[in-house]
């Protein structure tokens, strides 16, 4: 290479290395105008902008003659990736990991639309590479060509290998600004790169230190739900998708309220009428929401986004289980297939037998004009099986719901539920849950009194899995997106459980059936020690349970 050739070579690359800073930057600071994790921080420049800089180095084609592709398709690239990122942060309020890309298929279920936008993300980021490399081949001589991307694919293999290797880890570890209290002051202080990486080297780490612990002497039952059961009752669990009170929206306008008239006699005097929750999630991850509820145990996500997805079907410590240990039976009913976040074998290791699968049920019709199963359908099927059971067995019962329906793109049966109420102030998607409120209400406000007609002593806990993804500098929330509204029936009366966290549900639920208050101050640390014994259990061998 002529002294000539490398000064315009270094000239260029400089160029292109200080034009990629520029917009890595701007990007950065502009993204907090349309996501809470945006803006910049001195922690970016320890590892994210030097690793993007690296990486998009790898992409620059010197001797591709229009400059366009040269130096704008490399940065497109990225762009395509950060925005990704932002997109799934507003919808979840939490960073990617890699164990995400385990739950993708999923999407086409639960939303197409989102499912094509993401494969049309790809498509454009996969182009854009085609196209690349395209130019490259038409505008450099075949042996530097081969050259050229030789040593590219060598330092992408040298840095892959490099970001697992644990002395990148530990380091990585070390100099990331961790704060356990925001997702989004992470992003902030490290970067979006860094952040995947951090949270994907975390799982690995996470995964070796579970093997450890089915060996461990960590008594989670007895922990958690000491003593004997002195009052058997009944116990109703209803977990109702994105079951959002439109009332706790600020800034909107009802032409009439949106709560159902007919639940008012089971709802608190105070408080809108129910009680305020603290789920482990926002926007998604219904199985995150189902495992604190079911178990007891904090959903840390330590090895998995999804800790469902770590389960192999092994009996596991946890309130169920507890349940079934003192002669409980169990009835679960399950809005959806058994396609959803591993639910079989998750299902199986937290004591879940008799387990319907609506969506594979014989004798359940879906009705094709609801996107999802109607709450009302779902809650009538399950206290048929209630009937049955009540019917049939001495064993005092836990019951467990799950539904569907107000899930993403928050649709209804129009011709069966019109509008019934009207508002100002919001989008068209606050429109359609409202109205998907007052219809929900009036099922959950049937469905209690059918219950408490053939169960007056029983205790019924009704609550959303997580809020939908709608909150935004528009739609505004009056309380943190994580609180969820709940309702707490223990003989028909109703009881006020706010400020609790999902996982303190089933010890207060506990607590009723034994009649005594068990004070449980576990710290921090005791509950990742309970949390890795309950799924280290899951993924022993399969147990032979009742279905």
């Amino acid at each position: 290479m002529s002294e000539q050739i490398k000064k315009g070579y270094l000239k260029g690359l400089l160029c292109y290395v200080l034009m990629v800073f520029f917009l890595i930057e701007l990007y950065l600071n502009m993204s907090q105008i349309w996501v809470d994790a945006g803006g910049s921080s001195s922690g970016v420049f320890k590892f994210e902008i030097p690793f993007v800089v690296l990486l998009l180095v790898t992409l620059y084609f010197h001797k591709i003659r229009r400059k366009t592709v040269r130096y704008l398709l490399p940065v497109l690239l990225l762009f395509i990736l950060y925005s990704a990122f932002d997109v799934f942060y507003g919808f979840l309020g939490r960073p990617p990991q890699p164990s995400d890309f385990h739950n993708f298929t999923m999407i086409f279920d639960f939303s197409p639309g989102i499912a094509f936008g993401g494969i049309a993300y790809l498509s454009v980021f996969f182009l854009s590479i085609i196209l690349l490399i395209y130019h490259a081949y038409k505008d450099y001589p075949r042996r530097t060509l081969v050259f050229s991307l030789s040593w590219r694919l060598f330092v992408l293999l040298l840095l892959s290998l490099g970001l697992t290797s644990p002395k990148f880890i530990d380091f990585h570890a070390k100099s990331y600004e961790y704060g356990k209290w925001g997702h989004g002051g992470n992003v902030k202080k490290n970067g979006r790169f860094s952040s995947f990486i951090f949270y994907g080297n975390q799982e690995k780490q996470n995964r070796i230190i579970l093997e450890q612990y089915s060996s461990k002497n960590i008594e989670v039952n007895t922990t958690l739900y000491p003593g004997v059961i002195r009052n058997p009752q009944n116990i109703h669990l209803i977990v109702l998708e994105s079951f959002l009170d439109p009332r706790l929206l600020a800034d909107i306008q009802f032409s009439k309220s949106p709560l159902s008239p007919d639940l008012t006699p089971y709802l608190m005097k105070t408080k809108g009428g129910f009680s305020h929750v603290i789920s482990p999630v926002y926007g998604g991850d219904t199985a995150q929401a189902e495992f604190e509820l079911l178990s007891g145990v904090s959903a840390l996500s330590k090895i998995n986004s999804i800790d469902f997805n770590v389960m192999r079907g092994g009996k596991a410590s946890g309130f169920v289980s507890r349940l079934k240990e003192t002669g409980y039976g169990v009835i679960a009913t399950i809005a959806t297939g058994t396609g959803y976040f591993n639910s079989t074998r998750a299902y199986k290791s937290l004591g879940m037998s008799n387990v319907y699968f609506l969506e594979e049920v014989d004798d359940f019709i879906l009705k094709e004009a609801d996107d999802k199963i109607y709450d009302g359908d779902l809650l009538q099927y399950n206290l048929r099986l209630v009937k049955d059971y009540l019917k049939n067995s001495e064993k005092p019962l836990f019951n467990y719901v799950l539904g569907m329906y107000g899930h993403l793109p928050y649709a209804r049966n129009q011709n069966e539920r019109p509008d019934y109420v009207e508002i100002d102030g919001a989008d068209d998607r606050i429109r359609r849950i409202s109205n998907q409120f007052y219809y929900r209400t009036r099922e959950i406000a049937k469905y209690i009194e059918q219950l408490i007609a053939i169960d007056p002593n029983c205790i019924i806990f009704i609550t959303s899995d997580h809020l939908p993804p709608v909150l935004d500098r528009q739609n505004k929330y009056i309380y943190d997106d994580k609180i969820n509204i709940a309702l707490l029936l223990n003989k028909s009366i109703p009881v006020d459980v706010s400020g609790k966290k999902y996982f303190e549900i089933p010890w207060l639920l506990w607590d009723l059936l034994s009649e005594r208050n068990s004070e449980r101050t576990l710290q921090d640390t005791e509950m990742v020690e309970l949390y890795y014994k309950v799924l280290s259990e899951s993924i022993l061998p399969e147990t032979e349970e009742e279905h």
